[in-house]
């Protein structure tokens, strides 16, 4: 009789447990990240030279999502930026994209940090470092402020997918930080992808602040727009466009407060108007890669122009490791000499 009662409470503790882990199962963590590095031969305009070791982004990430019932879900993501070259002030949890949300029928709204709708860099042909952005903008560019989104914290919503139609809208408020205080921000961003070609079209607006304490004082304000383009001819090979229009509307000539390159507003800032022009050719493990760029009234001034090309290459040595060498060349008019960088080295994603 006492091995009978026994019996029935281990029965009754097993399927206690069970339970708590059949709820559990609704719940879904992922560790997914990659690891990037390589020799580097960097030339500057100045004539000097940088040989060393380089990181090229690499991240370890944490995914999750609950399925909370009647098709409503909740889903978060932590971005960790690390550097195998040696630790940076940076280098923290939630360096990076991060968020919590909701998402079902009605799509998703994010709140976090990094989540902006703009969407530059819509295809980026693969690169793995040097060749890894889009054409030159202001917001997140040339004016050394985060993106819309980049800041302390933003609002996102992403609509369900109609057909092969969504969009997104994100609103980030303008907080004071290390002195400075950037105004509020915002964005919108659309894409259609069809079988073998996407379209993508953006738009960002961020208020420029001055002062290091309240009463803040409104100096005026940078947008970007963005159109992009991609298309799949045949197999492995696929090719694309990207242009942005960047417009500087600042009341007063001179540094910029907030900005991380001291960037310094012009006398007459006129729009930059970026291209670029990318291709990739991955038939099977071996990838060949190419860019060109060019900006007209680069950093606002009237025919400052900026001209770059990468080329890049990468060999997989399985799903997740490739072998990878890329080599960049930027020459911006008013700087005698133009910039070049080289680098080899090896990429694993997990």
């Amino acid at each position: 009789m006492k091995t009978k009662t026994m019996n029935v409470k281990n029965v009754a503790l097993v399927s206690a447990v069970l339970s708590l882990f059949s709820g559990a199962a609704l719940a879904d963590v992922s560790i997914i990240g990659k690891m990037e590095a390589g020799v580097q031969r960097k030339s500057n305009v100045d004539g000097t030279h940088v040989n060393g070791v380089k990181d090229f982004g690499s991240e370890i990430d944490f995914v999750g999502s609950e399925d909370l019932g009647d098709g409503l879900k909740a889903i978060w993501q932590m971005n960790n930026n690390v550097h195998l070259d040696g630790g940076q002030a940076g280098d923290t949890f939630a360096s990076g994209d991060t968020f919590v949300g909701l998402s079902g029928g009605f799509g998703a709204v994010k709140l976090g940090h990094g989540i902006d709708a703009y969407g530059e860099g819509y295809w980026k042909a693969n690169f793995f470092d040097l060749g890894d952005h889009g054409p030159d903008r202001g917001v997140g560019g040339v004016l050394g402020l985060s993106d819309a989104g980049n800041s302390k914290g933003a609002v996102k919503y992403e609509t369900p997918k109609f057909g092969q139609f969504n969009a997104a809208a994100s609103w980030a408020a303008g907080e004071k930080g290390s002195g400075s205080a950037a105004g509020n921000a915002w964005a919108l961003g659309a894409n259609f992808e069809g079988a073998s070609y996407g379209l993508h079209a953006g738009y960002q607006r961020q208020d420029l602040v001055n002062n290091a304490s309240a009463p803040y004082v409104n100096v005026g304000h940078a947008d970007d727009w963005v159109a992009a383009g991609k298309v799949t001819p045949l197999q492995g090979l696929t090719l694309a466009a990207e242009y942005n229009h960047s417009r500087l509307s600042a009341t007063t000539p001179g540094a910029l407060t907030g900005s991380s390159t001291s960037f310094v507003v012009p006398a007459d800032p006129v729009a930059m108007k970026s291209l670029m022009l990318l291709a990739e050719y991955k038939p099977d493990r071996l990838a060949l890669r190419a860019s060109v760029l060019r900006t007209d009234n680069y950093q606002y001034v009237s025919d400052k122009r900026r001209n770059e090309f990468v080329l890049g290459t990468s060999y997989d040595l399985s799903k997740r490791t490739a072998l990878l060498a890329e080599y960049l060349r930027s020459k911006v008019s008013s700087d005698d000499r133009a910039s070049s960088e080289l680098v080899i080295g090896l990429h694993h994603g997990f």
